[in-house]
Parts: C-alpha cells; structure tokens; sequence
C-alpha cells in the first residue's frame, strides 16, 4: 500500500532536500518549455518547421514527467525507477531536435533531407535503447545493467546531437536566423540532460550516493538551460 509521507533519497534528508528543488524546477520549467513550444507549432505559418516544435513538445512533457515521478518517490513510498527512461527520451529527443532543425535549414538552404540508411538504424536502435531501459528498471529496478544501459545511450544521444550541431554551425548560410538561435539554445539542454543519464557509468566503479550528488547537479542546470530555451520561444512566439 502507498503511503504519504517524507522518504528521503539515499537516507540523506539534505540530498532529499536538494533533489526536490531540482524536481520541482525542472517540472514547471520543463511544462513550460513544452506550452510555449506547443504554442509556436499552432501560431507558425511555416509548416516545415511543425516537426521541430513537436520534438520540442515532447521535450518539455518528458522533462516533467521524469521529475514529477521523482517527487512523488520523495513524497510517498511508491518508487518508479523507470522515470530514468523518461529523461533518456527526453535527451533522445533533444538530438532528434536538432536533426531536425539541421535538416530544415538545409532544405531551406536549397538542400534536401537524405538520410542514410546506416543513419535510420541507428535512430531506431536510439529509441529501442530508450524502450529497453523502461523494461529492465521496470523489471528489476535499479542495477549495473541499467546503469551501463542508461549511461551508454545518453552517450550516444549526446554525440549524435553534437554532430549535426557541429555540421549546421560550420556549414550553415542561415546563421543568425531564428533556427540558428533555437540551435545554440538547445545545445546546453541536451548537455546537461544527457550527462544526468551519463553519470549512471560511475555507479558501476563509484558508490550510488555519490553518484546522486552528480546527478542532482545537472538536474538544475538542465533546468536552468531550459529555462533560457523558454526565453527563446517566447521570443519567437511575440515575433509571429
């Protein structure tokens, strides 16, 4: 049976304290990026960039929804591991962004999207890895093999971002467009985002409490760099 009440992370009541402000930042941050990027797919006339919102939407629920289960655990003694796979999807999502957005900017550019097969693999096995975690923590909780699942695709995710973040900022004829903006604002969340799910390698060397103190920390800043991503969004949103 479920009960109310404090249940404190690790047994460590300061810790405890540190994460709930982390959650409940990255909750209301994390709806908020999500509203404003609903609100910029609805207000644009631009249906090509109707995709880039969408993931940004995703972004934003899967946020919330990671930190929500994380307050629930602080409050209650039900316990929901697998809110780990949300924030992987969330950082899977943020690398899908930015594909997007590089590809977007190509066709308008006078380019045209072309995917490689190898690169179509690759993304399914992004989101099979996603799905994976989701199981094995539902199935037996926190483990090393979570551990090494989690930490190596939030690897992979933060590389496969950085690639086509790299390609669009050096190749790019449309910078200092509001696609090139979104860009730059979108790079630090999924930095941080993907180092939460990153520092889960060190449990398989490290104890796990000091990998929770890690892990806190860039809780915040993915807050706080969602945050300034809503900025941004509402800033275009007032331009259209």
């Amino acid at each position: 049976m479920v009960e109310i009440g404090l249940n404190n992370v690790a047994g460590n009541p300061n810790l405890t304290f540190i994460f709930f402000i982390g959650f409940t930042m990255l909750a209301v941050l994390g709806l908020r990026f999500a509203y404003y990027a609903y609100r910029n797919r609805e207000e644009t006339e631009m249906r090509s960039q109707a995709p880039i919102w969408t993931h940004l939407v995703y972004i934003g629920v899967l946020s919330a929804v990671f930190s929500l289960a994380g307050i629930v655990e602080i409050v209650s003694t039900l316990q929901l591991p697998y809110k780990s796979a949300a924030m992987l999807g969330a950082t899977l999502m943020l690398a899908f962004a930015i594909r997007q957005i590089h590809y977007t900017a190509t066709s308008a550019d006078g380019g045209a999207e072309k995917t490689h097969p190898f690169e179509r693999l690759a993304r399914s096995a992004f989101v099979a890895s996603v799905l994976l975690l989701a199981v094995v923590l539902f199935q037996f909780g926190q483990s090393n093999l979570a551990a090494a699942i989690e930490g190596l695709a939030g690897l992979s995710f933060l590389g496969y971002g950085v690639a086509f973040y790299h390609d669009q900022i050096s190749n790019s004829r449309l910078q200092g467009t509001m696609l090139d903006s979104l860009l730059r604002h979108l790079l630090p969340v999924l930095a941080f985002a993907a180092l939460i799910s990153i520092a889960s390698l060190a449990e398989l060397s490290v104890p796990r409490i000091v990998v929770l103190h890690v892990e806190v920390v860039f809780i915040i800043m993915t807050a706080t760099a969602l945050m300034t991503g809503t900025i941004k969004l509402r800033q275009n949103l007032a331009s259209l």
